[in-house]
């Protein structure tokens, strides 16, 4: 059985960031993240990786893969501030980042 969640963060309406999330029954959980391009907010990217953090907790996910837009260092760190043991490699367009999940 797997949980599919949708996380949104919005600006003045707007949807500006997005994830994905499946969470398998094997405690694995995947996200896809998608950022609007351009210049956002401070702490849109903090807000988006700290739900998804959020939501693969609340699943009981013990392992985090996640895809995100290539060149998104912001990001990127964000979610590394969330887990353990991570491992970071590009494919195309995307980065995708791995990593245990740190359980509170």
């Amino acid at each position: 059985m797997t949980d599919d969640k949708l996380i949104q963060v919005e600006v003045d309406g707007a949807v500006v960031a997005e994830a994905t999330l499946t969470t398998s029954a094997d405690a694995q959980c995947q996200a896809a993240v998608h950022v609007e391009p351009g210049h956002l907010p401070t702490g849109i990217r903090s807000q988006v990786a700290t739900a998804v953090n959020d939501a693969a907790v609340a699943d009981s996910a013990e392992h985090l893969t996640a895809t995100l837009p290539r060149g998104d260092a912001e990001l990127v760190t964000e979610l590394r501030a969330h887990l353990d043991d991570t491992s970071l490699r590009s494919a195309g367009a995307t980065t995708i980042i791995e990593g245990d999940v740190r359980q509170p």
